[in-house]
């Protein structure tokens, strides 16, 4: 595919993408420039993050824009280099602008090959260029530009920064763009100047996967899925260049698919074959043993699979050529390539029978298992059996730990290795289970079409019943895995059947349904031993489903059983996560940290990433609850990643629940929706998906004082997350609910709620709950119009959270109570209330109830210290003469910024006909007679 615009982009757009606050940068320097600075701007980042792109556009704007700006520009290139002086031949000679390359390209037939200059040359060189600069700048600004500065000649160099560093009070700006990854081919004084501290360094960050879905739409008219995207970015490091070109070279069809690994482009593939043709055998044979030994490229590893004696000097020849070099870490020591791309494209040029006899090799050098039964794979193009039963034999015992990918690549390698149809099928579809229990449910999906081909049978039923559960198919998957229970023989084959209850298991704690949860569960635990995987799964659920049920010393004491026979492995991740959820359900949110953090990493002991996902989104729940708002972020962010990369909906609402009310909660309203809208789900997916997808929205709504939407998204959660005496429901939106009541003025709908919600039997209280409980009545009982008793149960609600550390709920509280009591005139205890919750937000950076907090201390009337009051300026500008009070005030604010009349109301909690009430002796006050004319007033009192 050719790349060309799409919906009249031009390539000025594809330059621009991900760009625009660079370029806007670089304009507002030569601005800067215009007025009389001298400006020395570096450009960096490595090949193919798009410098020149953004260079040639950046000097066609002075040309073709910026009116009275000449240009100097020179490229260095390797070869040119050798020459003292071609760049400096570039910069005097001024041809007609078209780009840095063109430059580069037609001046070097000008250049003057001289030898090495002293300091007295340097000086006379520079002298020549700065009358030239300065001859330049008399009619207008100057801008040198100087592309790929890390190749220029050195002669040249030392004469730029001559110039550079004694330039004053001239409209001059020197703009080079720099390789860091090759400065080292800079001379060490000019390095040292252009990463000074009188040079401005702009580095250009990769694509992120947002920005590549952006420009595969509008450049080459493909819709790019997120794992799609998220993998290209991991592929190529988010430069352009290498994404430009995929996208441009590979079958549209390709990003639709799941995919290991992506080809290199045509580029990399000459560039490779042009490198290992110049290179000695030394090289080549290092280059070879580094793209098959990959991850496991140590230097003893590629001296045993290469046989090259001295593998440094072959290092040294690849980093000299741009091709290879050797990274070191604390922990080890690994032969890198320096492109995306290069690896895979010397592996494929390696000869077939090549590659075969390296693949020997490296499975004599490597030390893990996994890795040498892989190369032995690679190594066996025909069907092996004796290596497959070995390779299910590893799967077995890397099962028994969890490590549930190593699992999946053992048991695919050992199907395609099998002699028997049957046994092949059967590796192949254990290999699939694998797959989703690893959490790399994209992968797994684009083997569903395969599986259902199979012919029935309780593991193909199973397969796809597990694979319905983590992609949040709640109907499919309860009809295929009765369909597996059903066929299934438990007395024949306990294992297999156990694993059918254990995958029932989680289709129970998706769907929230305690008793389902726990009969399942313990049939499995009843057909397998303990520290087998359907057992540890089993166990580390079953807490869940007895707390679902009320049962919560049961469920605590389950936990306490199961740690105490838990290894040390990626099966406790199970355990961790059950135990976190629990804790923090509790109110021990501390102990749900420390088991989340716990089970989040997979890196180093194996286990699944679809555990970790969990972990990650409940982790950023914890922290939210905990007021640590920056780490939720973070988590979020990070775990957002995998999860797109992963396709797992199941753990999505979960997680982006999280993020929607953050960012809310903090007035970003644009990245809010965002979330909001990856949280959401479609009709018949699982309770787990419902409910928080369900609250995302609710606290977005609610956030904005919109609770008429708040209220429509709440009330189905009344039947589908019910709390009754013997199901306990885990999401807390009840007082939420009652609160959005209350403010749509349903006080009898709330009261019925409320009062069959605090009846509701419990084994044993838990203080949040209380707590949302209270202030939820408290509300309520001040909309009724009693005060005093509303008091009495907000005091209550925050009793219950003295010495918890709920800073966010802590802070909800008091707004409503705060709120509640300005409503009914008690201004001086609501102004005491009100400044702790604006404290607790304002800690939070919860800026929207901040801003609510405000207003609401301003309605008060009472002295507010140093809080900005704009009603005060309006009557200042104004009318001088002017006295609002202080709910006016606030009413006057709010209607001037756009609100409307019940909006104003359901903001300050006041009745809609109060607040005409108000509007109107606004009016009187000011001499206006509309909302736009008390709109003007503010916009004039700005």
């Amino acid at each position: 595919m050719t790349p060309g615009p799409h919906h009249g982009d031009t390539e000025e757009d594809l330059a621009l993408l991900g760009r625009a606050d660079v370029f806007e940068e670089l304009l507002e320097t030569l601005r800067t420039v215009r007025k009389g600075s001298v400006r020395t701007v570096v450009l960096s980042g490595p090949q193919g993050s798009g410098k020149t792109a953004l260079l040639d556009l950046f000097l066609e704007h002075c040309t073709a824009v910026a009116r009275g700006v000449r240009v100097l520009s020179a490229t260095g290139d390797e070869w040119e280099a050798q020459f003292p002086l071609a760049g400096y031949s570039q910069l005097m000679v001024t041809p007609p602008l078209r780009s840095a390359k063109d430059h580069g390209r037609d001046n070097v037939r000008s250049a003057d090959p001289v030898g090495a200059l002293n300091a007295a040359q340097v000086a006379n060189y520079a002298s020549t260029l700065n009358a030239h600069l300065e001859g330049l700048q008399l009619h207008g600004s100057v801008v040198v530009a100087v592309d790929d500065v890390q190749h220029l000649d050195a002669e040249t160099l030392h004469v730029l920064v001559f110039v550079m560093r004694r330039l004053r009070g001239k409209r001059i700006l020197f703009l080079v763009t720099l390789d860091p990854t090759q400065a080292q081919l800079v001379p060490a004084g000019v390095l040292a100047f252009l990463t000074g501290h009188q040079v401005s360094r702009i580095p250009l960050e990769p694509l992120s996967p947002q920005r590549v879905q952006d420009l595969a739409l509008r450049w080459f008219g493909i819709d790019l899925n997120a794992t799609a995207a998220h993998e290209i970015v991991r592929h190529t490091g988010g430069w352009p260049e290498p994404i430009v070109e995929l996208l441009g070279e590979l079958p549209p069809e390709t990003w639709q698919t799941w995919f290991s690994s992506l080809p290199p482009s045509s580029r990399v593939r000459a560039r490779v074959r042009s490198l290992l043709m110049a290179a000695s055998p030394d090289l080549v044979a290092v280059a070879e043993a580094a793209s098959v030994l990959g991850r496991s490229a140590g230097i003893e590893e590629v001296a045993h699979v290469s046989g090259v004696a001295s593998v440094m000097d072959a290092l040294d020849e690849g980093h000299r050529a741009g091709l290879l070099g050797l990274s070191v870490e604390q922990a080890r020591s690994v032969v890198t390539f320096f492109e995306a791309g290069t690896a895979e494209s010397v592996y494929e040029q390696t000869a077939p029978g090549r590659r075969i006899w390296l693949h020997r090799r490296a499975a004599e050098a490597v030390q893990i298992e996994g890795d040498r039964l892989g190369h032995r794979v690679s190594a066996t193009p025909g069907a092996d059996e004796a290596l497959a039963a070995e390779l299910e034999e590893y799967a077995r015992q890397q099962a028994l730990v969890g490590a549930w990918q190593d699992v999946s690549t053992a048991l695919f390698s050992a199907s395609r290795l099998s002699r028997d149809i049957r046994a092949g099928n059967d590796r192949l579809l254990r290999a699939v289970d694998a797959l989703v229990g690893s959490g790399n449910i994209a992968h797994a999906q684009m083997w569903a079409a395969a599986v259902d081909a199979m012919a029935p049978s309780p593991l193909r039923s199973s397969v796809l019943g597990y694979l319905s559960t983590a992609s949040g198919q709640n109907h499919s998957a309860q009809t295929q895995l009765e369909m597996a229970w059903r066929t299934s023989n438990p007395q024949h084959d306990p294992v297999a059947a156990a694993q059918v209850a254990q995958r029932l298991v989680l289709h129970g704690v998706a769907s929230w349904d305690g008793p389902l949860i726990t009969r399942w569960a313990e049939q499995a635990m009843s057909l397998t031993k303990p520290g087998t995987p359907a057992h540890i799964e089993s166990e580390a659920i079953y807490g869940l489903g007895l707390y679902a049920q009320g049962r919560l010393s049961e469920a605590e004491a389950s936990y306490r059983r199961a740690f105490e026979h838990a290894s040390e492995n990626a099966q406790k991740q199970r355990l961790q996560i059950g135990a976190g959820w629990l804790a923090l359900r509790l109110d021990d949110a501390e102990t749900a940290l420390v088991n989340f953090e716990a089970a989040a990493p997979t890196e180093f002991r194996g286990g699944s990433l679809r555990i970790s996902l969990w972990a990650e989104a409940w982790l950023a729940r914890t922290h939210l609850v905990l007021g640590n708002w920056d780490a939720a972020a973070a988590t979020v962010a990070r775990a957002s990643v995998r999860l797109e990369t992963s396709r797992m909906p199941l753990i999505r609402p979960l997680l982006y629940w999280t993020a929607a009310e953050l960012w809310s909660m903090r007035g970003d309203w644009d990245r809010a929706r965002y979330y909001v809208s990856q949280a959401a789900v479609q009709p018949g997916t699982y309770r787990a998906m419902q409910v928080p997808a369900s609250l995302a929205r609710a606290r977005f709504h609610e956030a904005r004082a919109d609770y008429e939407s708040a209220l429509a998204v709440l009330q189905p959660l009344t039947e589908l997350d019910p709390w009754t005496e013997n199901r306990v429901s885990f999401w807390p939106w009840q007082d939420t609910y009652v609160n959005a009541l209350v403010m749509t003025d349903q006080l009898d709908v709330a009261d019925s709620f409320l009062t069959a919600f605090e009846h509701v039997r419990r084994e044993r209280a838990v203080p949040s709950d209380l707590a949302r409980m209270a202030w939820a009545r408290g509300r309520l009982v001040a909309a009724q119009g009693d005060p005093d008793s509303a008091k009495e149960h907000f005091e209550t609600a925050l009793g219950h959270l003295r010495g918890l550390n709920r800073p966010y709920l802590r802070a909800r509280v008091s707004f409503a109570f705060g709120q509640s009591m300005r409503r009914a005139g008690k201004r001086r205890l609501a102004s005491s209330v009100l400044r702790v919750a604006r404290d607790l937000y304002d800690s939070l950076g919860a800026a929207t109830y901040v801003e609510r907090c405000d207003r609401e201390l301003k309605a008060t009337g009472l002295d507010v210290g140093n809080l900005p009051d704009p009603s005060d300026v309006l009557a200042a500008v104004t009318q001088p003469q002017v006295q609002l009070t202080a709910q006016e005030q606030s009413v006057a604010e709010l209607v001037a910024a756009g609100s409307t009349n019940k909006e104003a109301a359901r903001a300050l909690f006041l009745a809609e006909k109060t607040v005409q009430y108000h509007l109107t002796r606004i009016y009187g006050k000011l001499g206006i007679r509309s909302r736009s004319e008390l709109a003007a007033r503010f916009r004039l009192s700005d």
